[in-house]
């Protein structure tokens, strides 16, 4: 009886030490598990940290839209606040660069601009003796020779006032004289003064003018001047296909020109507003590269959208003009 007694009573010490054994494994499990959370949710703050500085970073450049301007973080991140600095320099080194470019060229578009206008009352005058001399007895390769004087002449007194009015547009000079306008009749009246061209070059342009087109306000000139440099593109590079229309779209007036291009690439569709950009290098003898320039600048300051798109071998120029309200 007394040995079952003591049994009993180890089994039960057996039993309670085991017990505490498991206890404290469970403890250390406990703790170990918490332990491993604490780390977790420390480099997730971590992580949560990084990611809302790189953020902070990446709204103020979108923020910026390309202008100077400083990256200010709070951090405690040494990495991120490296990172804050040497995109500043960047900044820094960036702007200085677009200063010096931007004076350079107004300076370069000022010099334009003085030449220009220098040069266009002397060219006035020799155009003016040109003009004299053919009234006079001129005969065989005289007459010959005097064409040729008066063609160059005509070329660069095209290319001076190409200058001259781009300059006047780029630095706000020009005087826009804004009045209603109908586009229907103007591009009526300056495709009747191309005719001998269309002619000449046995081109019969397909044309589609819209009835009752709704007035826009905008400056005559500029528009005639529009019109007149996209239709001499056309007869550059038309390759015998031209088309011509102008047609509302919802809250606006869209003209079309469209003319055969097998010379012109993708590649050349972004750049082909670009001054002295010459897409077809064979055709560049009375070619300033300015025209589509020029075209550009005055659709934009009038405040009205122009795009370029190639398409089966077809360029198109489209102009989407505002309606009057």
């Amino acid at each position: 009886m007394t040995i079952k007694i003591i049994r009993e009573k180890y089994l039960i010490y057996y039993v309670l030490i085991k017990e505490i054994i498991r206890t404290r494994e469970v403890r250390k499990i406990i703790i170990i598990i918490l332990v491993l959370i604490g780390i977790i949710i420390a480099l997730l703050t971590f992580v949560i940290g990084l990611k809302k500085d790189i953020k902070s970073i990446s709204n103020q450049i979108g923020n910026s839209k390309g202008e100077y301007r400083n990256i200010y973080i709070n951090t405690l991140d040494k990495d991120i606040e490296e990172l804050a600095k040497k995109i500043n320099i960047l900044y820094d080194k960036n702007q200085e660069v677009n200063a010096k470019a931007k004076h350079a060229e107004e300076e370069l578009r000022q010099s334009i601009a003085n030449m220009s206008h220098d040069l266009r009352t002397p060219l006035t005058s020799i155009m003016g003796y040109v003009q004299l001399i053919e009234k006079g007895n001129l005969v065989g390769e005289e007459k010959e020779y005097m064409e040729i004087v008066k063609k160059r002449t005509k070329v660069l007194q095209n290319l001076i006032t190409s200058f001259y009015e781009l300059s006047k547009i780029q630095e706000k000079e020009y005087n826009f004289q804004l009045k209603p306008l109908n586009l229907g009749n103007i591009l009526c009246e300056n495709l009747a003064s191309f005719y001998m061209e269309f002619e000449n070059k046995n081109i019969e342009p397909i044309i589609e003018i819209e009835d009752n087109l709704p007035n826009i306000i905008s400056d005559e000139n500029a528009v005639i001047r529009i019109f007149s440099n996209l239709i001499n593109n056309m007869l550059k590079h038309g390759e015998n296909y031209t088309k011509i229309s102008l047609k509302q779209r919802e809250n606006a007036i869209v003209s079309e020109f469209i003319n055969n291009a097998p010379n012109l690439t993708e590649e050349d569709i972004p750049k082909i507003f670009n001054r002295f950009y010459i897409a077809d290098k064979s055709r560049n003898s009375n070619n300033t590269g300015l025209g589509l320039s020029i075209t550009k600048a005055f659709v934009e300051e009038l405040g009205n959208e122009i795009k370029a798109e190639l398409k089966e071998g077809k360029l198109k120029i489209e102009i989407k003009w505002k309606c009057r309200k």
